[in-house]
């Protein structure tokens, strides 16, 4: 969909804030500070799944005084349409030596599905990660089971289209610092 000034507007016109940017910090240091405090002996390789993932994991990544490496994946079932076709698309794919043997923390905006993720998780764990772990700051409630679960969560949020906060709408509105419901 083709995205002008106006619709942009309009679309933010009938949205209404479901957390504030003030929560959002709140819940995303003590997702920060859980991880830390699991941080014992080794270095962990902080994975961050782009490109909704970058606002989280950036404000995750600034609160743990541990060492960690720092990196990104980019997959998505998305592409450019609103609703996901069922196969998932790598832009950049992990590399074995990267993630053998490492403690993984897999960082992502929301868990909707789970089929990406799932899928993320599935390669890391087959290309020998030690762990991988997953935290996401927004864990969609869809009423029924999903492929993975989720060790950290900021919030659950009811099955309604979410932007703001990494997640896009209409390829708009990832930098907003609050996160919205689209009430079409």
């Amino acid at each position: 969909m083709q995205v002008n000034i106006k619709l942009a507007q309009d679309i933010l016109n009938k949205s209404q804030i479901l957390y504030t940017a003030e929560e959002l910090s709140q819940r995303t240091k003590a997702i920060a500070e859980a991880i830390e405090a699991e941080i014992e002996n080794e270095i962990p390789l902080l994975l961050t799944v782009m490109n909704g993932g970058m606002f989280f994991a950036s404000e995750v990544m600034k609160h743990i005084k541990k060492p960690f490496i720092a990196d990104y994946i980019h997959a998505s079932r998305y592409g450019d349409t609103t609703f996901g076709s069922g196969h998932i698309s790598w832009y950049r794919q992990p590399k074995a030596e990267d993630v053998k043997d490492k403690v993984i923390y897999v960082l992502d905006d929301i868990l909707d599905e789970g089929h990406t993720l799932a899928e993320i998780v599935r390669v890391l764990t087959h290309l020998g990660a030690k762990q991988c772990k997953l935290a996401v700051l927004i864990d969609k409630n869809l009423g029924k089971a999903k492929p993975i679960n989720a060790h950290f969560i900021g919030y659950t949020a009811p099955n309604k289209y979410l932007f703001g906060c990494g997640m896009d709408i209409y390829g708009i509105y990832r930098q907003l610092s609050n996160i919205y419901i689209y009430n079409e």
